[in-house]
């Protein structure tokens, strides 16, 4: 009887896990090839120049933060 309810909370948590049936949508649709609208032009953007520029600009806003910080370090604590 012990065993027979292992069994059972063990397929019964299993099955929680397995992936759901889907009836009614055909693989055909989601298989199809995307295209852009009738008239539009895609074009793919390369965006490390942009990512490179991004990351120079916060480097140069952070040293400037640090420094600022540095230069109040003596001042913090004194009266």
């Amino acid at each position: 009887m012990m065993k027979q309810t292992l069994v059972l909370a063990l397929a019964a948590s299993a099955s929680a896990f397995a992936p759901a049936s889907r009836f009614g949508v055909s693989k055909t649709a989601l298989a199809a090839e995307w295209a852009p609208p009738a008239g539009e032009k895609w074009e793919e953007k390369n965006y490390e120049t942009e990512i490179q520029k991004l990351e120079a600009e916060a480097e140069e806003r952070l040293d400037a933060k640090i420094a600022e910080m540095m230069s109040k370090v003596d001042t913090v604590g004194k009266n």
